[in-house]
């Protein structure tokens, strides 16, 4: 598993989006190598899509919900 010590652009936007964006950086850095990082962020773009998807569900329920 050889590692650059770099990440990938696309994950480090997705990362910004965290409390904790220092420390996965640092871990995506030391543990993944390019490939392993390409295929993470495949992951994440679907999963990220899966929850803005139930979570605007929710919201819209809720707003249909107050407006009675």
């Amino acid at each position: 598993m050889p590692t650059n010590n770099r990440v990938i652009p696309e994950l480090l936007e997705m990362t910004k989006l965290t409390a904790h964006e220092k420390g996965l950086n640092n871990e995506i850095a030391v543990h993944l190598g390019e490939e392993e990082q390409k295929r993470m962020y495949r992951t994440m773009r679907e999963l990220l899509a899966d929850e803005l998807v139930f979570v605007l569900n929710l919201e819209v329920s809720s707003a249909r919900s107050r407006k009675g």
